[in-house]
């Protein structure tokens, strides 16, 4: 068995977990960690596309921010342990962290596959990495409002001016797209949300996509300024002649999962 590592390299409970957690791994198969936790523990380090390729499962220690990182080039099952906050997409907490690879190690679990989201944005030819959570167009000026098209199959949807807009795969409805009104998708929907930031416009409303449908964003000439993020952690330029394209992505996240459900997820962590 290969195994990857990713973590958090921000916190010293984090560090210390990823020393243990590849102690342990390193007496069940070769093991594979991430550049960032390789150079805090003084090991020989290895590329998300190293690790994507070579390993069979991939280990993340952090918090959402962690695996949402991943995902970005890693299409292996994830076992997430959470030694962050909240932790929604995790399986396990820290202290459960050996108890839970054991289970892996017996093959004792079942891999659930999420949507992700492919985006092209006309002029940019560099591939940009797929969705796992959500894109966001907003405004490139703070506290300055922008006008855009948002259409699907090429139908206009709607015109309208606001911070910007959220689309969400059915993993980011508990994200970003929730804190603005988003529903709460059951992640087996295959359908995507478009969620209005700050719209100026009482009739403004999330709306539910299905997956196989194309959804085209476009900044309108006088917002003059916009940038397209990618999960909170890439983002580039947009102008006015550059159309989006969001789409349903080849790829998808998986996660190793023991039996606690979303719902159960939801109502422990999300209701409170």
């Amino acid at each position: 068995m290969k195994w990857g590592v990713v973590s958090s390299a921000h916190t010293k409970r984090s560090i210390a977990l990823s020393k243990d957690v590849i102690s342990f791994l390193s007496e069940h198969g070769e093991v594979f960690a991430e550049k960032t936790i390789a150079e805090k523990l003084s090991i020989q380090g290895f590329s998300f596309p190293q690790i994507n390729t070579d390993c069979d499962i991939v280990v993340t220690i952090g918090g959402d921010g962690t695996i949402i990182r991943t995902l970005a080039d890693v299409d292996k099952p994830l076992f997430s342990i959470n030694s962050g906050g909240m932790g929604f997409l995790s399986e396990v907490e820290s202290k459960f962290a050996l108890q839970g690879l054991k289970k892996v190690i017996s093959k004792d679990y079942n891999v659930e596959e999420r949507a992700k989201l492919h985006v092209d944005v006309e002029g940019i030819d560099e591939k940009l990495p797929d969705v796992a959570n959500e894109i966001t167009l907003q405004t490139a000026w703070i506290a300055k409002i922008m006008y855009f098209h948002i259409f699907v199959e090429d139908e206009l949807l709607e015109t309208m001016g606001a911070d910007g807009v959220i689309v969400a795969t059915p993993t980011g409805s508990t994200s970003y797209a929730l804190s603005v009104g988003g529903p709460i998708m059951d992640p087996t929907v295959e359908a995507m949300i478009i969620a209005p930031l700050a719209p100026f416009r009482l009739s403004a409303r999330p709306w539910v996509v299905p997956l196989k449908k194309k959804v085209q964003l476009q900044v309108l000439p006088k917002s003059k300024k916009a940038k397209l993020v990618i999960d909170g952690n890439y983002a580039v330029d947009v102008g006015t002649d550059q159309k989006i394209t969001v789409s349903e992505s080849d790829r998808k996240a998986r996660f190793i999962r023991f039996g606690e459900s979303f719902y159960q997820m939801v109502r422990l962590k999300l209701v409170r």
